[in-house]
């Protein structure tokens, strides 16, 4: 990922940060992954919903 690349990442997650929702460090990784290329979409759906749920 270019550096422009990766300050467009952040930007977007601290957009999405006040906007209220929670950016976690593994949302990054995520968004990373999908951007490199590495994982598409579905297989990256499926890995989310395997994880264990989060307490709240």
């Amino acid at each position: 990922m270019s550096d422009k690349e990766y300050i467009e990442l952040k930007n977007a997650l601290a957009s999405t940060r006040m906007e209220g929702y929670a950016v976690t460090e593994q949302t990054e990784h995520d968004c990373a992954r999908l951007m490199l290329g590495e994982i598409s979409v579905a297989e990256l759906v499926k890995e989310i919903l395997s994880r264990p749920a989060r307490a709240v």
